[in-house]
């Protein structure tokens, strides 16, 4: 490999002030939420680098009967079981959402749902590049040499005074049309953060604050936390995850 980086992370799950459960789910470093009944904030730390090929997900569930937390779990254990295998430094979000999605598709009807979903987004940290994948409102960002950057893209409907509906996600039945989630790519360096999380974070916290609260923090574990706490002084209405990676150099 050209360039080894090491990956400080840290991801920070929370119920929220309003929900019973929480629908939100996570992947890092071989870790997701495999417990679905967990009420209790989630904390978890770790270091990886680019030589494993490895990625980071959330993912946020919707659907009534308790379906939400199982389609964001089906989502997380599907990246665990495809990227644990990856060894050949090539694009593979691509291949995984496809997965998710017809793993999503195939638990609707064996509980004969009429619907089931997950929004999720994904970076997946490899040799030179960082690839980004998402569908529906989960956001990836990319702070870089002061620029704090949103590099997803939101999947909502547009025209609606209220917070707008999905027009994809996982779970969407491709019967209808494909998934085509939004897919990017680019070079990576020493230094940048990239920050994932779902819609709880962002309606509660705005970019600006967001940018503030990870330039103010030392370690990527007080930026997670301190967002969170921002999520909760704001009212904390969802359930709210993020993932904050940030890259540091190894000497070969």
């Amino acid at each position: 490999m050209k360039n080894i980086y090491e990956i400080d992370y840290c991801m920070y799950s929370t119920m929220g002030r309003s929900r019973r459960n929480n629908e939100d789910n996570y992947y890092i470093d071989g870790k997701y939420r495999k417990d679905v009944t967990i009420v209790d904030d989630e904390m978890i730390t770790g270091t990886i680098t680019n030589r494993t090929n490895d990625m980071a997900a959330v993912f946020d569930g919707m659907g009534g009967e308790a379906c939400g937390e199982i389609a964001s779990l089906v989502a997380a254990k599907k990246c665990h079981e495809f990227s644990s295998k990856r060894t050949m430094f090539e694009e593979y979000l691509y291949e995984l959402s496809t997965l998710i999605n017809d793993e999503i598709l195939k638990e609707i009807d064996n509980r004969s749902l009429v619907l089931m979903g997950t929004t999720g987004c994904m970076i997946q940290f490899g040799e030179d590049d960082i690839y980004v994948l998402n569908v529906g409102d989960s956001r990836v960002y990319k702070l870089s040499q002061g620029e704090f950057k949103q590099i997803s893209v939101d999947h909502i409907a547009g025209g609606y005074t209220s917070k707008s509906p999905l027009t994809k996600f996982f779970g969407f039945p491709t019967d209808r049309k494909p998934l085509s989630p939004y897919i990017a790519m680019g070079p990576y360096k020493v230094g940048d953060v990239y920050v994932l999380c779902t819609d709880g974070v962002t309606d509660m916290v705005s970019d600006s604050e967001i940018k503030r609260i990870i330039e103010n923090s030392n370690t990527v574990e007080t930026g997670a936390k301190r967002v969170i706490e921002q999520v909760m002084e704001n009212g904390g209405v969802d359930n709210a995850t993020i993932i904050i990676c940030k890259i540091a150099g190894i000497n070969t």
